[in-house]
């Protein structure tokens, strides 16, 4: 990958390691107006303004410019409705070239909905925190996935009991 977006990309600390990591790579964080000036200072700390740019923009409401061949979304989708994040994986999908990659880092349920036991615990606290999010499952990732136009869905669970999600946008 060369073009990474970094939705709800929060501080920049993750676009930031992995531009350190992969100078080949420029990336591009994406999250709300109140967040971007505390991504923009820390950017600027970390001397990465070379490698990492910001945009301000509401991926729920906003048309994304710009074309990647990766986004990441790290702890996004369980703070969304259902609807919101269908909306947010379609925003993406129009900007992620095709056979591109989209990875969702997260608590992810299995099908079931009562496992693992740490996304199933995680989840009490986001319904009680969050006004609409909560942990989804496999198969409502895979749904969104696919509606935004993502194809060849694989989902790793890590030590953590967090997952890692990786698709592929179609080539048409």
């Amino acid at each position: 990958h060369r073009a990474l977006l970094d939705v709800g990309g929060g501080s920049g600390g993750l676009s930031i390691a992995i531009t350190e990591a992969c100078p080949n790579i420029k990336a591009t964080v994406v999250d709300l107006p109140t967040v971007t000036p505390i991504t923009q200072r820390i950017v600027e700390e970390a001397s990465a303004g070379d490698r990492v740019r910001i945009i301000m923009a509401d991926v729920l409401s906003e048309d994304l410019t710009g074309s990647f061949d990766a986004a990441v979304l790290s702890s996004f989708i369980q703070v969304l409705s259902p609807d919101k994040a269908r909306r947010a994986l379609k925003n993406v999908g129009k900007v992620i070239a095709p056979g591109g990659a989209i990875y969702i880092r997260g608590d992810v349920l299995d099908d079931s909905g009562v496992s693992p036991v740490g996304p199933l615990m995680r989840n009490l606290i986001y319904l009680n925190i969050y006004n609409e999010g909560q942990a989804y499952t496999e198969r409502d990732h895979r749904g969104w996935l696919k509606e935004a136009g993502f194809e060849h869905f694989e989902r790793k669970l890590v030590s953590d009991g967090f997952s890692f999600i990786r698709a592929r946008k179609a080539i048409n």
